[in-house]
């Protein structure tokens, strides 16, 4: 909090909010802001007692600082009860989150202020006056979102990555460069391989497919060899993942899909929300080794780190047999005995104390080679079921009144979810008064939200069942090169073929392949029980 000057003793405490968008025509800078906003409020008889910055952030949401002002104007034991701003923009352009948290403010008697406009929103006309600024901002910032979404399309259209901008591997030569006598000369933009970078990025897929490193050790070596990221920083773990997974070296472009409802279109991770559209620049990679690195990444995403360098065959794939009954993950520890430091396989969990139940030990010998004995079992399977004497299992059907309640269900979470987009827009227009607006929202949610379990808990559609005649060479060359290849080989095979091995107590094992039905959903433990046996 500002420490107020005594000559200033006696103006009102108010709340100064400064916000710079990320829309390059509104760059007014905090300094420009705080100034106009401290020189505005003194002429009132107010003084800017604490400022809330929110740096480079969008107003067309409020995941910012600025709810940190809404709730200093509700604290009841603060004396502030006015947010200035430089402009009534910069408190938000989304008219329904504008509506809702200006609500917050004065239903806690405050009020928000505008340095720049002279409206006073106690007045009929003024709260008019307000009301069209506000929509007329977030006019102006839905057109400039249309306008980008259609220059972002333009450009991969082109080939050319949306947001352009320097790319690891590549020299970016942009549209637009200096001419020296003060003004601009245009170019076709492009995006040159630099060969020492492009070896890098070749070796780091190269590697990752090979199953030797994993996106932190790629990094470390980048900054082992003093090269910076596109931003001129340090590779981090996330960093490098994201280069490898966005296909750029392999000359496409990774792209959200239109039809995927997501809020979070700019920072989505997932992998299904976005496909890949061929770009114009040269690529690095050939296809054949993008398509091997992104089946890895899409097959096994969650690879134990331990399993890119393994001393041991099964590395990663031993899991407790008993812990997994429980729906528990609980991976199989390798014990030292006898003077060998991988003698034998315990349950990870018990060991730490974290879980009870049978002991559980058996030689790493034993299970090794039962799941040599599983590949004989395996393939003789395979080539059955090849030949035509063995057929796969039908997948199983639904019960026929499933469906009509999913398509019920559906219909009525479609029907809250607009009834609560209505009653919304209602109240933001002012044409509904809050407690109502309160009222029907927790009916409708409420509504929504019963619907919404009830269909969660339907039993989904069972998948067919995988064909394991599409691992028979995989399984027979592991058959004939078992004892020639090397463990690092062997157990990247392996994980093509085996999901886990379970070990249990009396020497159990059972080796779960990868064309099993699909695992129920492990019991996640609270967060605290999760550090306590870190």
């Amino acid at each position: 909090m500002t420490k107020i000057p005594p000559a200033l003793i006696g103006l009102m405490p108010v709340i100064g909010y400064a916000r710079v968008s990320t829309w390059r025509e509104e760059m007014i800078s905090v300094a420009i802001q705080i100034s106009v906003v401290e020189e505005a409020a003194a002429r009132k008889g107010r003084i800017v007692t604490e400022w809330i910055i929110d740096e480079d952030a969008t107003g067309r949401n409020f995941k910012r600082k600025v709810m940190r002002a809404i709730e200093i104007v509700e604290d009841g034991e603060r004396p502030e009860r006015e947010l200035w701003s430089w402009k009534f923009s910069r408190f938000g352009r989304n008219r329904y989150g504008v509506a809702m948290n200006l609500a917050r403010i004065e239903e806690a008697g405050g009020d928000l202020v505008s340095a720049t406009e002279d409206v006073d929103a106690s007045t009929a006309t003024g709260s008019f006056t307000r009301d069209m600024l506000f929509a007329v901002a977030a006019f102006e910032s839905n057109r400039a979102g249309e306008q980008w979404k259609e220059t972002h399309e333009l450009r991969r259209n082109l080939g050319l990555p949306a947001t352009g901008g320097r790319r690891f591997g590549y020299q970016w030569h942009p549209r637009r460069r200096p001419d020296g006598a003060g003004g601009w000369t245009l170019r076709e933009e492009r995006y040159l391989a630099l060969p020492p970078q492009a070896q890098h990025v070749v070796d780091g897929y190269l590697d990752h497919i090979r199953g030797k490193i994993g996106a932190g050790k790629w990094a470390v070596r980048l900054n082992e060899a003093g090269l910076l990221n596109s931003r001129g920083e340090p590779w981090q773990d996330q960093t490098a993942l994201w280069y490898l997974d966005s296909g750029f070296a392999a000359g496409l472009l990774r792209v959200h899909r239109k039809d995927t409802p997501c809020h979070r279109r700019g920072n989505c991770a997932k992998k299904d929300h976005h496909y890949f559209r061929p770009a114009e620049h040269e690529s690095l990679i050939d296809g054949d080794t993008w398509e091997n690195y992104w089946d890895r990444r899409t097959a096994g995403p969650i690879t134990p780190p331990r399993a890119y360098d393994p001393v041991y065959p099964l590395a990663g794939l031993v899991k407790c047999g008993l812990c997994q009954a429980m729906r528990r993950t609980s991976a199989g520890q390798i014990h030292a005995a006898k003077g060998d430091p991988g003698y034998g396989y315990r349950c990870g969990l018990r060991a730490r104390h974290a879980i009870q139940h049978d002991p559980m030990y058996i030689r790493r010998r034993i299970v090794e080679d039962r799941v040599r004995e599983w590949l004989d079992e395996i393939a003789h399977e395979i080539n059955e079921i090849a030949a035509g004497r063995v057929a796969l299992p039908a997948a199983p059907q639904l019960a026929p009144d499933v469906e009509t309640q999913r398509k019920r269900l559906e219909k009525e979470v479609d029907k809250a979810t607009r009834g609560l987009d209505k009653a919304t827009e209602s109240y933001s227009l002012g044409d509904i008064p809050r407690d109502s607006y309160l009222r029907t929202r927790d009916k409708l949610t409420e509504r929504r939200d019963m619907a919404q379990s009830a269909l969660d808990e339907l039993p989904g559609k069972p998948a067919e069942p995988i064909n394991p005649v599409i691992y028979r060479e995989t399984v027979h060359g592991l058959i004939a090169e078992w004892n020639t290849i090397s463990v690092a080989a062997k157990r990247r095979t392996l994980a093509d073929v085996v999901r886990r091995v379970e070990i249990f107590p009396n020497d159990g094992v059972e080796v779960v392949p990868v064309w099993a039905p699909d695992d129920p959903p492990q019991i996640k433990r609270p967060r605290a029980a999760r550090r306590a046996f870190k």
